[in-house]
């Protein structure tokens, strides 16, 4: 019921979901815990109650696809929908300006509230039935609960855009978290008070992504105005296309480098990651080339591209070096570790000039 917001690398879906439809070109996926919990559901409640869960969660759907399509209004794609037990979360590919997130905070609520009314109707023409009313009566709680202000909630977010009219935002994401866990914690509270443990773990998980969220505006920040050229790795090793698996293992222990762009002719035509040399070794054996096992589609940037964008491409499903190419020739490679270490860096330097 969240939408977090990058620019994550056009990548496959992470191993724990299941892509389950396209519609309006957003790949719809379930997590695993989710299935688990409709089996979990079938099993103690029957078919009434899986049917009540199936009902609610296409809603959840359509609540991530108010969000979606409204943020496509604004020139911002959706990457995925992802279902999770707790609910869904729409992952933009881009970051709103405040007077936008207002609008696309608010679309997921409205869809609810607009369910709610069409449910109303029916129970009003053709009388009501339990799985109607458990739908309207969810549809009612979703708008509300996800209207209060506890970020990265849609009204935590509804909260930031209207902060961030008045004061930058990274303080206005500031003061949106802090409320968001304080809120978060007297759910918690309230949940352990009445035994309502579903309210606890949906505290828990409000606390986390406040805290998740707050961080990543403070990375955001510590990145702005940085270039790509700043953070790369200028000193790597490649490998020529015809290279055996083998001779790939002996570079990988050799020293700390764990990926390797491919080249032919001087071209750059893959990469070779440590979990592709680990998959070519053992389906393919050590003699076979290191071109069958690469990784064929690359992230590739610019040395002046800005560093906010390009920290966007290491997503945690594909954690891959974005390779930074420069008229036609590799120059250099952004890598998890890099930027760590240069926020690491970063954090130290404005630290010595507050001195």
């Amino acid at each position: 019921m969240s939408l977090p917001q990058g620019r994550p690398a056009p990548a496959k879906g992470s191993p724990w979901t299941l892509r389950v439809a396209t519609v309006a070109d957003i790949p719809v996926r379930l997590h695993v815990t989710f299935l688990l919990f409709l089996a979990w559901l079938g099993a103690v409640n029957g078919a009434r109650g899986l049917f009540l869960v199936v009902g609610l969660f296409v809603c959840v759907v359509l609540h991530e696809f108010g969000h979606a399509l409204t943020a496509r209004r604004y020139g911002i794609a959706t990457r995925d929908i992802t279902l999770y037990p707790i609910g869904g979360v729409a992952m933009l590919s881009g970051r709103l300006r405040p007077r936008h997130e207002l609008w696309v905070a608010l679309a997921g609520p409205a869809v609810n509230v607009v369910l709610a009314a069409i449910l109303w109707t029916a129970t009003r023409l053709f009388g009501a039935t339990p799985l109607v009313e458990g739908l309207l009566t969810a549809n009612v709680v979703m708008a509300a609960f996800n209207m209060i202000p506890a970020f990265p909630m849609d009204g935590g977010r509804v909260l930031r855009a209207i902060l961030a009219r008045a004061m930058p935002e990274t303080k206005a994401t500031a003061i949106a978290a802090n409320v968001g866990q304080a809120l978060a914690m007297g759910l918690f509270l309230y949940g352990v008070l009445h035994s309502m443990s579903i309210l606890c773990l949906v505290a828990f998980f409000v606390f986390l992504g406040a805290g998740q969220e707050g961080q990543a505006e403070a990375t955001r920040t510590a990145l702005s105005g940085h270039r790509a050229r700043e953070a790369m790795q200028t000193r790597f090793r490649t490998l020529p296309h015809g290279t055996s698996l083998e001779t790939a293992a002996e570079a990988l222990l050799a020293d700390s480098q764990t990926d390797f762009p491919i080249v032919a002719n001087d071209e750059v035509v893959g990469l070779m990651t440590r979990r592709d040399l680990a998959t070519g070794l053992a389906v393919h054996g050590p003699d076979a080339y290191v071109a069958g096992s690469m990784t064929r589609e690359t992230k590739v940037t610019t040395p002046d591209a800005a560093l906010e964008d390009v920290i966007e491409l290491l997503t945690r499903e594909d954690p891959s070096p974005v390779l930074v190419m420069e008229e036609g020739r590799l120059v250099g490679m952004v890598t998890t570790e890099n930027v760590g270490e240069f926020l690491m860096l970063e954090h130290a330097r404005r630290r010595a000039r507050m001195l």
